[in-house]
């Protein structure tokens, strides 16, 4: 994956977002893509129900990032949390194809395996169209 400098005219500049990932590299290098282009703050969750809590807390987020499986469990749960609040997100799933995301028109599906571009332009496209 590679790194892209933080840029200030961003969509991302300056956002919190939501990170759901079990997979720890993947959701370090999350992080570190997010990071590289101003997000100013990753709260990262690898089960539903820490996610679940992120989003009840008092500080808003601004978007997330839901891997759509989580071992045997599926993110839906925060996805429909997520399209209440009117919160921006993107699925990232091995399964582009996969039906489960079809209930979340605005949300755009990232591909794994997934490169920076790919993710920041997902986000991005989430951020435009809420």
């Amino acid at each position: 994956m590679s790194d892209k400098a933080a840029d200030d005219n961003s969509p991302l500049n300056g956002l919190r977002v939501l990170v759901v990932e079990d997979e720890f590299l993947i959701a370090l290098d999350i992080d570190r893509i997010l990071e590289s282009v101003g997000v100013q703050q990753v709260l990262t969750a690898g089960r539903i129900d820490e996610a679940l809590r992120i989003l009840s807390d008092d500080q808003p987020i601004n978007a997330a990032v839901l891997d759509l499986k989580l071992d045997k469990d599926s993110t839906l749960p925060v996805a429909e949390k997520l399209q209440a609040l009117g919160i921006p997100f993107v699925f990232l799933t091995g399964s582009p194809e996969a039906a489960q995301t079809r209930g979340f028109p605005r949300a755009p599906v990232v591909a794994k395996p997934f490169d920076s571009a790919m993710l920041i332009a997902g986000l991005s496209l989430a951020l435009m169209r809420r």
